[in-house]
């Protein structure tokens, strides 16, 4: 899949340049005469082969490496969720996890010592952590539907007390955070999921007011699980992301009816990421199945039409079939090379091994280079820049089974400046 030329624009001209070079010029005219080589035509020739090479080093992609920590052995029972955030302002992002059954806490990045933010009562595999009251501090919101409150303290006093604030009895599986009517007030924006005994044909709006309350806005949906908030029209407003369906949003208006827009026909239970990866200025969709053991699908993404509304969003298939266990899918610039890449990671009941995977953004999502960092499995990545040096890190846990520890994966791109 790959090709590595180690031709550098730098060796190009010093082999064009022919005093340099091991046969002399009037060796080198000898040659050619004897052969019959027009001068013009090898002239062309050499000049076509060395854009050739420097294309191909352009194409290429630059190499990365990580680390992998346990980050905590004794994690709470069953880590669903999994959160990163800066919560005690020292400009370092911490890892926050939430067991099934609770406790939620959270790690102080990067000596990891770990101190408790509620012992339960969500009801989610999922959460989001913001500033949600705008008082300069993040919060948690967590489905099932609670909010956190940081209590504003944790640099002197990690152990202080979170208030918890309920919003509502709404147990949930896909918890996102954004301004949806551009008031200047997050919104939360959830999803359940079908299966399990559950009901994932609904997303749900809370929009937040300024008295602290919340109105709720259902849409309704095809049955499934997987969410995702971005602005995929460009038009200054986030809207709704599921599988194969992305629902346009009609702005501050929250009584007028979302625009749904189907994009593929795909499998229910999905994992689902937006990103430009081809580099047209337009954004991108992509898609695993999140769900279930021994079945089978593929793994795409989905090319932005100039007509965002009505045009053809062409399938580009990474994978064509792989087990339906992909229940993380993220896209950052892992490598520094202005292209964006994916990681996932397959969950730990799926069919050994258990991989986590990079997949290094070769040729605008034309081809993809495979790294594995694990084969142990692992449940709802997370990207973090644990220690603030500018690349991009990403943690996770398997979310059941016998291997549960937090891990971190240290982006070692930057090592030689920490």
């Amino acid at each position: 899949m790959s090709m590595r030329i180690e031709f550098t624009p730098i060796k190009m001209m010093k082999f064009m340049r022919i005093p340099s070079v091991a046969i002399k010029t009037c060796n080198l005219l000898e040659y050619m005469k004897r052969f019959k080589i027009n001068i013009l035509y090898f002239t062309v020739a050499i000049f076509f082969v060395c854009n050739i090479c420097f294309l191909g080093c352009q194409l290429g992609f630059k190499e990365v490496n990580f680390k992998l920590y346990n980050i905590d052995e004794n994690s709470p029972k069953d880590p669903w969720a999994k959160i990163c955030a800066d919560l005690n302002s020292d400009g370092l992002q911490d890892i926050i996890i939430g067991g099934r059954k609770g406790p939620m806490v959270w790690y102080k990045s990067p000596t990891w010592e770990k101190y408790q933010i509620t012992d339960g009562g969500y009801n989610t595999v999922d959460g989001e952590s913001v500033d949600l009251n705008g008082d300069g501090f993040n919060d948690v919101v967590m489905g099932g539907l609670f909010w956190y409150e940081n209590p504003g303290v944790l640099d002197s006093n990690p152990n202080a007390i979170w208030k918890s604030h309920k919003i509502a009895d709404h147990p949930t599986h896909d918890v996102e955070i954004a301004d949806i009517n551009n008031d200047g007030l997050l919104d939360i924006i959830t999803r359940n999921q079908t299966g399990f005994k559950k009901k994932g044909n609904t997303v749900h709006i809370w929009y937040q007011t300024r008295q602290s309350s919340w109105n709720e806005k259902v849409i309704d949906c095809t049955d499934g699980e997987g969410l995702c908030c971005n602005d995929i029209d460009n038009d200054g407003d986030p809207d709704i992301i599921i599988g194969g369906i992305w629902f346009e949003n009609p702005g501050s208006n929250q009584t007028v009816s979302w625009i749904e827009h189907i994009y593929s026909d795909w499998h229910p239970a999905v994992s689902v990421a937006v990103s430009d990866l081809n580099k047209d200025g337009r954004k991108d969709i992509v898609l695993s199945p999140s769900e279930y053991a021994k079945e089978y699908y593929r793994i795409s993404w989905f090319e932005a039409p100039k007509n965002i509304q009505n045009g053809i969003w062409n399938e580009h298939i990474i994978y064509d079939s792989i087990e339906c266990v992909i229940h993380s899918l993220q896209i950052a610039d892992f490598n520094k090379d202005k292209k964006p890449d994916i990681v996932y990671a397959e969950m730990h009941q799926g069919a050994d091994p258990d991989e986590v995977v990079l997949l290094l953004n070769k040729n605008k999502g034309s081809d993809w280079v495979k790294k594995i960092l694990s084969e142990q499995g692992s449940h709802s990545l997370e990207l973090i820049d644990f220690d603030a040096d500018k690349d991009i890190d990403f943690i996770g846990a398997n979310w059941s089974g016998p291997f549960q520890p937090v891990q971190l994966w240290e982006n070692l791109l930057n090592q030689k400046s920490k």
